[in-house]
């Protein structure tokens, strides 16, 4: 990364560090309200907001603006912002309803964003930042795999 492009590289990852930060907080308030009397459903989206819609997301968009050989465009930005996060509302959406269906499309469009912020640093320098960068995209697409089986046990009882 150049001196000269760490500005343009901060605002290629802005929106997805607004939005995570907004989950973060979104999530610590449904917790705090929850505190007495945890229903699991709502301990369960309140650690999706916190952990995937907010840490994951400031992570690989961060992380995609640090590593990427260029600085990602607008438009890949958006369709990965869009993607991930309608990715993430679907999940969340389907599973408060009880409908595995939407569960499953949201979780293929979660895998779809995972997808373009792995492509985003395609051809970027080989290093300790980039493994651990796409070890954890990698990660976080098991764990959406292990919640999408959950899903589905659960739909089948």
């Amino acid at each position: 990364m150049l001196i000269s492009d760490a500005g343009e590289r901060w605002r290629a990852a802005e929106l997805f560090v607004a939005t995570g930060a907004v989950a973060i907080i979104a999530g610590g308030l449904l917790a705090a309200g929850v505190a007495h009397h945890p229903p699991q459903l709502l301990v369960w989206m309140s650690a999706y907001l916190v952990l995937i819609v907010g840490v994951a997301q400031i992570v690989f968009g961060a992380g995609q603006a640090r590593l990427s050989p260029q600085v990602p465009q607008t438009r890949w930005i958006a369709a990965e912002w869009i993607v991930f996060n309608l990715g993430n509302a679907g999940v969340v959406a389907g599973t408060l309803l009880g409908w595995f269906a939407m569960v499953l499309a949201g979780t293929v469009l979660f895998a779809a964003g995972i997808a373009l912020f792995l492509a985003g640093t395609r051809g970027a320098a080989r290093g300790g930042w980039l493994a651990g960068y796409r070890i954890l995209l990698g990660l976080i697409f098991l764990s959406s795999l292990v919640g999408l089986g959950l899903s589905a046990a659960n739909h089948l009882h």
